[in-house]
């Protein structure tokens, strides 16, 4: 499956970000790190860090975000380390950038997706142009693709052959990078004083390639609810509530799409019947799943899931009664994630079966 897209690396992305905050006035403190944070009343006033120097300062503010990641101290000191939701992830992560062997034709402008058995593998091409990020994901591969990078590598070329074509040619890439702890999460993301940004607050599985966009949207969408209330401690602390919910109610959808892939399977027969469905119309179809422009539940509505269900049971590519046992099964699933969606409750512990797994591993809390 292929679509166009393009990938902003971190190390250009974080850069313009830095610079576009200084453009906008903020003092921007580099090379510190948080020690722990001030109260007044049983709420958070502000932090005390450490500069690069060693030496400790406190700082005041009306608000304090914590946008530092799954792992967050400001999650910690708060309180809300321990994820509320959690799904764990069967698939391991690794990736590595190459030089575009393509560079400057269509293809350089295209993201595309293999799905062979149980292993998937992404092509990314970055903005600037001119590199490529390939992302593998499957059973393992984390502790697979560290005992023997370049065997792995080889491996996964030899399992993929529309990769293998895609990147022919190219030079020898960056190091491969690798991670086996990717559960999907929401944490408690706002109380007194403070708010969680980004993956500090909600992750999902990388495969969907989301986690920059909805970074983004959580930054400016708790701006726009806090602006207009700095002047009012507790009509903050009102606002970074309601800017929980409106996060959850945009990120649900997605979290559960990008649940689907984290069971280490054979993809369902309808699931394929639906990319073949896809396949047959020029329009945008599954690929808005990836630019965020419908939810997978405007995009596959029962009736849909429905009618391709009926043609995967006609195809007869597998036994007919698993067929049709693993399409109900995604049939109720969805329609229990459309149910959990009209529902829209804040904080929702539900597990919705078929999308969420148990099992997930938590580390303890940093002291």
């Amino acid at each position: 499956m292929a679509s166009t897209s393009g990938c902003v690396p971190r190390d250009l992305q974080d850069v313009q970000l830095v610079a576009a905050a200084r453009e906008q006035g903020a003092d921007v403190r580099e090379r510190c790190s948080v020690r722990s944070l001030l109260w007044d009343a049983g709420r958070v006033s502000g932090v005390r860090y450490r500069d690069a120097e060693g030496a400790e300062h406190e700082l005041a503010a009306r608000l304090v975000v914590g946008a530092d990641g799954r792992r967050s101290t400001v999650a910690a000191l708060v309180g809300a380390w321990r994820p509320y939701r959690l799904s764990r992830n069967g698939r391991g992560l690794v990736f590595r950038y190459l030089d575009d062997p393509l560079a400057g034709g269509v293809e350089a402008q295209t993201y595309y997706q293999w799905r062979e058995g149980d292993s998937f593998a992404f092509a990314f091409p970055t903005t600037p142009a001119g590199r490529l990020l390939v992302l593998l994901m499957g059973p393992r591969e984390a502790s697979i693709a560290r005992r023997d990078p370049e065997d792995y590598w080889q491996s996964k070329l030899r399992a993929h052959p529309g990769l293998a074509a895609r990147v022919g040619g190219a030079p020898p890439g960056s190091k491969l990078r690798s991670t086996g702890d990717t559960p999907a999460f929401f944490r408690a993301s706002s109380g007194p004083g403070w708010a969680l940004a980004g993956d500090a607050g909600h992750f999902k599985d990388p495969v969907t390639g989301q986690g920059m966009r909805d970074a983004m949207f959580a930054g400016r969408t708790l701006a726009e609810h806090v602006l207009p209330e700095l002047d009012d401690a507790l009509a903050v602390d009102r606002a970074t509530r309601a800017w929980e919910a409106e996060r959850d109610r945009e990120c649900l959808p997605a979290y559960h799409f990008a649940n689907a892939d984290t069971c280490v399977e054979r993809q369902s027969p309808t699931l394929r019947e639906l990319v073949r469905d896809a396949g047959r119309s020029s329009e945008p179809d599954i690929s808005d799943l990836f630019g965020r422009a419908r939810t997978p539940q405007q995009i596959v509505p029962p009736a849909r899931m429905a009618r391709v269900g009926l043609a995967a049971l006609l195809r007869g590519e597998r036994p007919r009664r698993e067929t049709l046992e693993r399409g109900v099964g995604e049939l109720r699933t969805a329609l229990a994630v459309a149910r959990e969606l009209r529902a829209a409750r804040f904080r929702s512990r539900a597990t919705i079966v078929g999308s969420e797994h148990p099992g997930a591993l938590w580390p303890a809390a940093p002291p």
